[in-house]
């Protein structure tokens, strides 16, 4: 069996969620030993070690019996194992969808919907439109977008600030009531108090991409930039700053959250 070694969380998925597994084991005290805790959750020791070493993660439904046994809150291990089993997650996105489970906050600047607040509709359409493969794997690629939005129904859901540019609200994706109920659905989670969206006037330049800004636990942060096939996260402190200037910069040409709900609600009646 091999020997323990410190992870860092930061180096893949995969190790972020053996480091979580072997640290919430040995805060169990010196009996949990790696074969004490296959015992628990009818495993083995060896792939208890794998997991712990970041060798072979677990499946959904060892994660789920691994964070009743270690006390660990529910979906801190299930939500990342379902990163690592999406397909069409690709590898620049897996550290910042790791991250945003995390995050206390949110900054962001989206010329689409962004995933956290789509319908299944608008996230089909979207899929349908940006997939240059098997059409049969969508519904599977929408279920899997839609089952990390349970973040925003946690007790302590993250605080989403979002500028959204006033083209993917007007944009007829999917027809006309597709967009609609996309609208009405941006306008009823902006009831909570965690959720604020501001729209940026198409009349301004175009932006040729979607910017992230992560605020995490400890008190680091992150941002993440994507292009139609390209996409970034860092946590470089220089890089952080100089995306925060763009999102700045962004926010301030933005109408007020009011403005921005008066137009949303016009905008769903044209697309009525």
């Amino acid at each position: 069996m091999p020997g323990a070694k410190d992870l860092d969380p930061g180096d893949s998925i995969e190790q972020c969620l053996g480091n979580v597994v072997r640290e919430a084991r040995l805060a169990l005290g010196r009996d949990w030993t790696q074969t004490y805790l296959a015992a628990k959750v009818f495993s083995s020791g060896s792939w208890i070690s794998a997991i712990e070493l970041g060798e072979d993660p677990p499946d959904r439904d060892l994660a789920k019996k691994l964070e009743i046994v270690l006390q660990l809150q529910p979906g801190r291990l299930v939500d990342l194992v379902k990163i690592l089993t999406e397909q069409n997650v690709r590898d620049y996105a897996k550290t910042y969808l790791r991250r945003q489970l995390e995050a206390t906050a949110m900054h962001e600047f989206w010329i689409v919907v962004p995933g956290l607040l789509q319908t299944v509709g608008y996230a089909r359409a979207a899929m349908e439109a940006g997939l240059a493969g098997d059409s049969g794997q969508i519904g599977d690629f929408v279920r899997q977008r839609l089952e990390r939005q349970a973040l925003l129904e946690r007790p302590d859901p993250p605080w989403m600030m979002i500028v959204l540019d006033e083209a993917s609200l007007r944009r007829d994706l999917g027809g006309g009531p597709v967009v609609r109920e996309q609208i009405e659905h941006l306008l009823a989670m902006c009831e909570r108090p965690n959720v604020n969206i501001q729209v940026l006037p198409i009349k301004g330049a175009p932006v040729a991409g979607s910017l992230s800004l992560l605020t995490l636990p400890r008190g680091q942060r992150g941002a993440y930039t994507e292009g139609f096939n390209t996409g970034n996260y860092t946590e470089e402190p220089a890089e952080v700053m100089q995306f925060q200037r763009v999102y700045d910069l962004l926010q301030r040409g933005a109408l007020s959250v009011r403005a921005s709900l008066e137009l949303m609600r016009a905008i769903a009646k044209d697309h009525g």
